[in-house]
């Protein structure tokens, strides 16, 4: 259910409700920060998630339109979530039935979105930045207190801009920030019976790197000259300023058997770093 109401022709608020069932859903490992996420169809055990939102909204447009701005907020509800067992991985299969790794439980999400867009002449552009907050609450997790969801983002913003120069030439330019996935790390190690044991600390207690990079690009349009088709060619530079954002972290681990110590050492995996490109483009 959606409800718009105009103020006048430049303003506007917005209300709306909805209830959504989702029949597949993303299982996250939280103890392995190796993407390790798997989608699980529902079964006899495993229930639909259920899902509730509230959300209302101001827009308000500036100067002949040149301008759109809008504030939304939302608060959302969800049941029938699963996660894997404590001490559970994805390669467990508890008495031949994989269904038996998963615990059930709930979790909210909450927060607010904002959002400006220029669309005037030769630059234009939008800025749009999220505030929010996602939790988990499990009766088997975390001694039944409440925690943060794997992605939960506290913060996210995203900046988009576009220059035309002539009919010929046209810039952008992008940049995004995320903050960092939650995760579980051990908190220390313990030899016991010449084992190593690790010790966790509290679920998704961790935060990777904050995730950020910038891109630009310059794209050229070929004079069409009475042609049947146009043509453009484009050069881009993604993550121009060669952020080394994680993928992953794993952790290297020294170990001197005669005295009983261990050495342990994160360190992190990234992928993509800069990376320019040129594309040809061409339509008829």
């Amino acid at each position: 259910i959606s409800l718009r109401y105009s103020l006048n022709h430049s303003t506007s608020v917005k209300a709306s409700y909805s209830q959504n069932y989702q029949y597949i859903q993303l299982a996250s490992m939280s103890s392995a920060t190796l993407p390790t996420d798997a989608w699980i169809p529902c079964t006899d055990q495993i229930k639909p998630q259920f899902a509730v939102q509230y959300a209302a909204g101001f827009f308000k447009n500036f100067k002949n339109d040149t301008y759109e701005t809008s504030v939304e907020l939302y608060y959302k509800t969800m049941k029938n979530l699963i996660d894997y067992k404590e001490g559970l991985t994805s390669d467990d299969n508890m008495g031949n039935n994989p269904d038996n790794n998963f615990t059930f439980g709930s979790g909210k999400s909450y927060g607010a979105e904002f959002f400006v867009k220029r669309r005037f002449g030769k630059l234009n552009g939008w800025v749009g930045y999220t505030l929010s907050k996602t939790t988990r609450l499990f009766p088997e997790i975390n001694n039944g207190k409440e925690y943060p969801a794997k992605y939960d983002r506290r913060h996210d913003l995203s900046v988009v801009l576009t220059y035309d120069l002539n009919d010929k030439w046209n810039f952008g330019a992008v940049f995004v920030y995320a903050t960092g996935d939650a995760t579980t790390l051990p908190i220390s190690r313990y030899f016991i019976e010449g084992r190593i044991v690790s010790e966790y600390g509290e679920r998704n207690s961790f935060r990777l790197a904050p995730y950020h990079r910038a891109d630009i690009s310059v794209n050229y349009k070929f004079p069409n000259k009475g042609k049947k088709w146009n043509s453009s060619i484009n050069f881009s530079i993604y993550n121009v300023y060669n952020r080394m954002n994680p993928y992953f972290i794993y952790f290297d681990t020294k170990t001197d058997l005669e005295n009983y110590s261990i050495t342990t050492t994160a360190k992190q995996v990234s992928l993509f770093s800069i990376l320019p490109s040129i594309t040809y483009n061409f339509n008829f």
